[in-house]
């Protein structure tokens, strides 16, 4: 097997999403989206985890994370979203029931919680492929979750069905935070998430925000996530439009999901990837697909309707997958070959405008202070702030 060399161990994978908070001249936002958890000790050491057991080729006894589909199914047509190019799960979904999209039994939901909380499992996201919400049950998969013992439970969403009952349901059964991908600013936004409006989509999160400071003692944590390239012109007003509603605002960079498109453009490179040693994700089905990135479930390696997630996680497909990675071989796996993740513009394609957004943001700040008679307050030296998310 191949050693791997310190320079194989640099990653771009999970960096792909950077943090828009490095305009916020407070660095307390920062610090408290990491710090302010409702298991702040067993964070930070899921987080250190989560940094270190890859680099040590480390299998932990359970995996650190997991990613359970509540339901894959979707009621937006997003231009930009991966699910445009599927192929397995509009082709062989007739033949193959575990390749529909469709939402998760609760009975099944249960048997993989049961075995997480089992097993001491940090955290689960409720959420991969499709819209969460849609599922009839996903306030009672949260409370299932918390009850049981999982210390911290999240889901992605659009945000469309977020009624102010809905939201409250949520914060009863205790949800830890809840990521909403709003895209861009008014006029892309409208477009893009058709047809879902900015505007009320903004209400919405303010609502979150408002009844859980009134009834959820700060809980759930709120995170916004855009993409770059719908934006960039629009920066400080994104910024500033969720500054006083949330906890977390980040972005990715737009990416072409096109398999043949990444095969063209792949280089082989050493990156290591460190999913194989951080998280697993069960769709929606129960069936098991290599890696969170395997959007089309391409390289099934179980099904937690016949296997338990610890079976599949030291299982001889997923080990075969880690020795491919250390042998520098992960291109023989198609959806590595195709992970749009290993082509992820770095931090310096994008660093530029936000450099020059965050100086205008300081002045602004600095303006109203003035205008206020209070004092300056010292400001963080910008190029030494990084805004990566791990």
């Amino acid at each position: 097997m191949t050693e791997l060399t310190d320079k194989k161990l640099t990653t771009k994978i999970n960096v792909s999403q950077l943090s828009l908070d490095i305009l916020q001249q407070n660095p307390d936002r920062l610090r408290n989206w990491e710090e302010e958890r409702r298991h702040p000790l067993h964070y930070m050491k899921n987080r250190w985890q989560w940094e270190n057991y890859p680099k040590w080729k480390y299998v932990a006894p359970f995996p650190l994370h997991v990613d359970l589909e509540a339901d894959s199914r979707c009621n937006l047509k997003c231009p930009m979203c991966y699910r445009r190019v599927f192929d397995n799960m509009k082709v062989n979904a007739k033949e193959d029931p575990n390749l529909k999209f469709a939402a998760m039994d609760y009975d099944l939901y249960k048997k993989a919680v049961d075995e997480c909380v089992e097993n001491d499992l940090y955290s689960l996201r409720l959420s991969w492929r499709g819209e969460s919400t849609l599922h009839p049950r996903l306030i009672d998969f949260v409370a299932y979750a918390k009850d049981a013992g999982v210390k911290e439970v999240s889901f992605i969403t659009h945000g469309g069905n977020l009624t102010e009952e809905y939201i409250k349901g949520l914060i009863d059964a205790r949800l830890d935070y809840i990521s909403l991908s709003i895209d861009a600013t008014a006029e892309a936004y409208n477009k893009l998430r058709a047809p879902l409006k900015f505007n009320e989509t903004v209400e919405r999160v303010a609502n979150i925000h408002r009844l859980r400071e009134e009834y959820g003692e700060g809980y759930p944590k709120i995170k916004v996530q855009g993409i770059y390239n719908y934006f960039e012109g629009d920066i400080l007003e994104y910024y500033n439009t969720f500054l006083p509603i949330t906890d977390n605002i980040s972005f990715n960079v737009e990416h072409d999901y096109s398999v043949e498109v990444n095969h063209a453009n792949k280089k082989e490179d050493n990156i290591f990837c460190p999913y194989p040693w951080q998280r697993l994700t069960v769709t929606a089905t129960g069936l098991v697909p290599l890696c969170i990135a395997d959007w089309d479930a391409d390289v099934p390696i179980g099904d937690i309707k016949t296997n338990t997630i610890k079976e599949i996680w030291h299982g001889p497909q997923m080990t075969r997958a880690r020795n491919l990675h250390l042998e520098n071989r992960r291109m023989e796996i198609k959806p590595c070959a195709a992970c749009i993740r290993l082509e992820d513009a770095s931090i310096e394609d994008v660093a530029a405008p936000l450099q020059e957004a965050s100086k205008i943001y300081i002045q602004q700040e600095l303006t109203q202070l003035r205008k206020k008679g209070k004092k300056e307050k010292r400001l963080p030296d910008m190029k030494r702030i990084d805004p990566r998310i791990p």
